[in-house]
């Protein structure tokens, strides 16, 4: 797409770009932190899970489709499309009755955030030129920085004063705002491109996914249903590898497995977005329910894992010129195991004098700051590496990434519920009850003490399983090539 805009329409453009920027990223970190109250609100708890997969699954599923529909027919049409479907989504989350209604609007708000994040990105590189485009990827930087900072305190605020729909709904102005600003100041003359949409492929991996899902999440319930939904997931995976090889364009091409950068950025950053939600997911169940501390608290940190992961990869990004892409990468997963054993050992055996609340937020500093070290090495080196694909081979990053968020939610939300139903009988309810203050302050101390005793000690098991993942992506940083940035070329 060209594009010939005034200074005065580029700073617009920007600001509109970034206002949808912001209501992706935030809501990741706004929601998890209401999540509890939410659970307390709606019931469901066994859906908890759910609520982060189906959003992720869909963004995922639908990132490379609006990648491709924005060079067919044109960068804005695609992000009004996709930014409208995702605002109608947020409406819809606000007034979901019941935790499966709000599990389903979840999956609308998926489908149009999968265009949000390639498409902004796109119309910020069609709009200024190569030199600016490194000027301006600070800026960028620091709206996830500031969203994933300030996404936890108001969740936190809005959850403790107001009600919890707002979290929701705070989208809505500022994504107007966006799409305002972009219909007025956004022109840009459309450049036809062939390309090919693999829509079946999309659909077979989604449905496999999704049977893979439910086969996890509800183990539970299902019984030995679980076995012939695993196999027909792997039925449909295996269709759509067939359905890959022959797709003129598929949506995660052959090539960017077989170069060993790529490859290690690829699988880094499916462990990197299962530890990450391990955290996001179950760190405010834990505060809240188990511990009793305020939704201000597990905010704070939520706050923390954040805020930690842009610093260091900052930091890192400095350091490596002077050192190599894996001397960065071992740092980071090093600093990533040790977070996570911390959190891991702080929620089985605590221990007296350490803080419930600051004890697992150090740890989560760690786990942020080493999945950011980790996630920058991994990035640029994919970068360097790709050469002309790299465009591509960036959007299955962050799929992977995606991806890797939703298997890993599901995993750890499997062995919570599959936990909970030993320990506890119907443990969902109770649950819920130590999530309500009101409920929870009507239980017998003793009472409250048994059940937060022994839902600690399931979301415990969910850290050790996290540790788990977190060890095997750690183990990626050794595929990371071990050369200066700028020197990739020369070693091979």
């Amino acid at each position: 797409m060209s594009t010939d805009l005034s200074p005065r329409q580029r700073r617009f453009v920007f600001l509109a770009c970034v206002a949808a920027i912001f209501t992706a990223a935030v809501e990741g970190t706004i929601v998890a932190t209401a999540m509890p109250t939410i659970v307390a609100d709606l019931g469901g708890f066994s859906l908890l899970a759910w609520v982060f997969a189906a959003y992720m699954l869909t963004q995922a599923v639908t990132i490379p489709i609006y990648g491709r529909l924005a060079d067919l027919y044109g960068r804005k049409n695609v992000l009004f499309f996709g930014l409208g479907i995702f605002l109608i989504g947020c409406v819809l989350c606000g007034f979901a009755p019941t935790m499966l209604m709000l599990v389903i609007f979840r999956g609308i708000q998926g489908i149009g955030a999968g265009a949000v994040m390639p498409v902004t990105l796109t119309i910020i590189g069609d709009s200024y030129p190569a030199l600016e485009r490194v000027r301006i990827q600070p800026y960028l930087a620091s709206v996830f920085a500031g969203s994933s900072i300030i996404g936890p305190v108001i969740g936190a605020f809005i959850v403790e004063n107001l009600s919890w729909p707002l979290i929701f709904w705070l989208n809505v102005p500022i994504g107007v705002i966006a799409v305002v600003m972009l219909a007025l100041h956004y022109k840009e003359t459309p450049r036809k491109v062939e390309h090919t949409i693999d829509a079946s492929g999309a659909t077979l991996l989604m449905l496999s996914i999704t049977a893979l899902l439910i086969a996890m999440l509800q183990a539970d319930v299902l019984g030995w249903w679980v076995v012939p939904l695993t196999a027909l997931s792997a039925g449909l995976f295996y269709l759509f590898l067939k359905v890959e090889k022959r797709s003129r364009e598929p949506l995660l091409p052959a090539e960017l497995w077989r170069d060993k950068a790529l490859y290690a950025c690829n699988v880094g950053s499916f462990g990197v977005g299962g530890s990450i939600m391990a955290v996001s997911v179950f760190l405010p169940t834990y505060l809240q329910g188990v511990k009793g501390s305020s939704v201000l608290a597990s905010g704070i940190a939520l706050s923390v894992l954040s805020f930690s992961w842009p610093i260091a990869s900052t930091i890192g990004t400095r350091i490596m010129v002077r050192t190599t892409y894996r001397a960065i990468a071992i740092a980071g997963a090093v600093a990533l195991v040790i977070g996570s054993v911390a959190i891991a050992v702080l929620m089985a055996v605590p221990f007296a004098g350490v803080s419930a609340t600051v004890g697992p937020a150090v740890a989560a500093m760690f786990i942020g700051g080493g999945c950011g070290m980790l996630n920058a090495a991994q990035h640029i080196s994919m970068q360097e590496s790709a050469g002309a694909n790299r465009g591509i081979a960036t959007a299955t990053q962050t799929f992977m990434r995606t991806v890797g968020s939703t298997f890993g939610t599901a995993l750890l939300g499997t062995v919570l519920n599959l936990s909970l139903a030993v320990k506890i009988p119907a443990a969902h309810d109770a649950v819920q009850t130590l999530m309500e203050p009101a409920a929870r302050g009507r239980l017998p101390a003793g009472e409250v003490d048994q059940l937060a005793t022994a839902v600690g000690a399931s979301i415990a098991n969910v850290f050790w399983v996290a540790l788990v993942i977190a060890v095997a992506t750690a183990a990626t940083a050794w595929l990371v090539p071990n050369v200066q940035p700028g020197k990739l070329h020369e070693k091979q």
